[in-house]
């Protein structure tokens, strides 16, 4: 770009009245002094006097010995190029304040007005340093960092610096790296925790396999024994695959809030009628509490389906048979009202918040609430509940089946609702899990 030029006429355009009549003044002076002979000497010191006072005033007001000036012009006229940037961008001058941005960084950082300086809007430490780094030495950086929420983050910031006139400003670039880690790290989790949760039924699997080989070959009831063995470890590793791809698919996207509006009380009832033959080969009965009106969500439908899905399904195979599952969906207030109506109801029960969404203003809550009436949790184990693969039953010695992935799908699902999960439980007398997300606004 071009730096625009100040004509010699546009200069003397500049120039300020006074200066105009003490030029005049000067060359009438001049004038004088030639026709005269006492004054001439006093005139023509008056006439030297006036035209440097002249000169003096109008370099004073020459714009096009200032540098700043034409910083300033040009970098303001950089501000549109930064508009057209997919990424969050920012320009930087030198003294560290906001000369220049685009929708994007605007939008993601929260701010407006310019001229703010750059710490008001961002604090991490290496950034700062980069700037600094471009702005006094030139040099060019790529800073990776990682901005803790509700669900982390992870920015590469590319800082380069831009020469303007006689200073130099910074360019900040924002590029948004959580799908790529994420990605990764799903991959290497996946990998991980399927390598070692399979391991157990493919032992078992070649065990039951080497048995069929041999000594139970021409015995045919205990062939079909050993089939029906060998069909449970078989299911019981597709649930743990179709569990495990699930939460990969979520994990994914996690870090990308839903937009979509759902009916939560319709989705409630949906499940319990998918559910019924579960109910009733369990021999246990599911109390439906869900109001007659809509209400309406932000979030997935099949996403919150899965959510009230795998709390039933949980609560159903901690309840004795003849027992009742409670399912409940409401509408209620702010985080601290939903947490309240919600999450504490038994007064002699231990409970805990597994997720809790950043606290906003004008923000309102539906919530989930499934109970059961099974032996309940000791209050050492909650902390651990949402976890993978963690199962109370294995820690104390009573393996049920199950893949252990059941809450911490919910809870995955949950936080990228930005949403949060409850939990009480009170030992003899059962659980209770709490779902809540954001209410949608009426239209």
């Amino acid at each position: 770009m071009a730096m625009n030029r100040i004509t010699p006429r546009q200069r003397l355009d500049r120039l300020p009245a006074a200066a105009w009549a003490a030029g005049a003044l000067g060359a009438l002076a001049a004038l004088f002094a030639f026709g005269t002979n006492a004054a001439a000497a006093v005139l023509m010191v008056l006439a030297a006097a006036a035209a440097y006072w002249a000169m003096r005033e109008g370099r004073r007001f020459d714009i096009t010995s200032s540098a700043d000036q034409i910083e300033l012009v040009g970098l303001a006229e950089l501000a549109p190029l930064l508009e057209a940037l997919p990424d969050p961008a920012l320009l930087v001058d030198s003294e560290s304040r906001v000369v220049g941005s685009n929708a994007a960084a605007r939008r993601q950082m929260h701010f407006e007005a310019r001229g703010q300086f750059l710490t008001s809007i961002l604090r991490h430490p290496d950034v700062l340093e980069a700037v600094q780094g471009a702005l006094r030495e030139g040099a060019s950086r790529a800073v990776e960092y990682e901005t803790p929420a509700q669900v982390d983050r992870h920015t590469r910031c590319y800082v380069a610096p831009v020469t303007w006139g006689a200073d130099r400003a910074a360019m900040l670039v924002f590029h948004d790296q959580t799908s790529r880690i994420s990605t990764e790290r799903m991959r290497a989790d996946f990998l991980a925790n399927a390598s070692h949760e399979l391991r157990t039924p493919l032992a078992s699997l070649t065990l039951l396999i080497e048995t069929l080989s041999g000594p139970a070959r021409d015995n045919s009831a205990d062939r079909d024994r050993f089939l029906g063995m060998m069909q449970v470890q078989a299911d019981r590793m597709r649930r743990l695959i179709d569990d495990l791809l699930s939460l990969s698919r979520i994990e994914l996207d996690e870090h990308v809030p839903p937009s979509d509006r759902a009916d939560l009380s319709n989705v409630a009832r949906e499940v319990a009628d998918s559910l019924s033959p579960v109910l009733k080969e369990r021999n246990v009965t599911l109390e439906l509490r869900v109001p007659d009106k809509p209400v309406r969500v932000v979030g997935e439908r099949f996403q919150l389906a899965q959510v009230v899905q795998n709390l039933v399904d949980n609560a159903v195979k901690y309840t004795p048979a003849g027992g009742t599952v409670t399912l409940e969906v409401a509408g209620s207030g702010d985080r601290e009202e939903v947490s309240a109506l919600a999450g504490k109801r038994w007064d002699e029960a231990a409970r805990i918040a597994l997720l809790t969404p950043t606290a906003a203003a004008n923000r309102s809550y539906a919530y989930v609430r499934v109970e059961d009436s099974g032996p309940g949790v000791s209050k050492q184990f909650l902390p651990r509940l949402g976890e993978r693969f963690f199962r109370v039953e294995r820690e104390l010695g009573n393996e049920r089946g199950g893949t252990g992935l059941g809450l911490a799908i919910v809870k995955h699902i949950v936080n990228r609702h930005r949403g949060g999960l409850l939990v009480e439980s009170q030992p003899g007398r059962g659980s209770a899990f709490a779902a809540y997300v954001e209410l949608a606004e009426e239209a």
